[in-house]
């Protein structure tokens, strides 16, 4: 029988990573519990932390992914952020922000974003602010689709930052694949939040 996983992300990309994840493991995305209206974010998403906790205890199951950003490791930042973590509760650290996993998936994303492969990293994981580097290449005119995209936001009064997050959740909704991205092997935190989810659906199942 279906498991059905509720989730919460940072923001509307995130929402949609988590239920791509949800997805792809087969799982059924449940209820999401991103409030716009109460503000999104890190310290947002943080003080949430402890009643989405009791609410799994009570019988819900959630997926919760966080930007570990400038924190010092993932399991440092889980340990600080919810020490008492119950089993239903599956809190991921995205290491450090979800444009890695995007550009993990590396030809899907080159060809969406109009770049060469080439200029891809294969250690995404690694970098410091994968964010700056994709709006880097739009900026240096090797992202023909990304800059053009981007240029429109710019007329339309769009911040540069919200036109990616729009730019991005497209992505991730048409084209992205967490499958795939685990078999090529470039974004280990996300291979382990699949590993996570599996086991979180093998638990439930009878």
């Amino acid at each position: 029988m279906p498991v059905e996983i509720d989730y919460l992300g940072e923001g509307r990309t995130d929402e949609i990573v988590a239920r791509r994840l949800i997805e792809s493991v087969n799982g059924i995305p449940g209820l999401s519990y991103l409030r716009p209206q109460s503000g999104t974010g890190k310290s947002n998403l943080d003080r949430r932390l402890n009643g989405l906790n009791k609410g799994a205890a009570l019988g819900r199951r959630v997926l919760v992914l966080r930007d570990l950003d400038n924190a010092a490791c993932a399991p440092e930042l889980l340990q600080r952020l919810l020490p008492d973590r119950h089993p239903n509760l599956l809190l991921r650290i995205i290491i450090p922000e979800s444009e890695s996993w995007f550009l993990a998936d590396r030809d899907a994303y080159a060809s969406f974003c109009g770049v060469s492969v080439t200029k891809i990293p294969k250690q995404p994981e690694a970098m410091g602010d994968p964010k700056r580097f994709v709006l880097d290449l739009a900026d240096a005119g090797f992202a023909s689709k990304l800059k053009r995209f981007l240029d429109d936001a710019d007329k339309r009064g769009v911040p540069r930052w919200a036109a990616l997050a729009e730019w991005n959740a497209r992505f991730c909704e048409t084209v992205w694949n967490p499958v795939r991205v685990e078999n090529i092997g470039q974004a280990p935190s996300l291979s382990r939040t699949l590993m996570r989810l599996r086991e979180m659906i093998a638990a439930s199942c009878p």
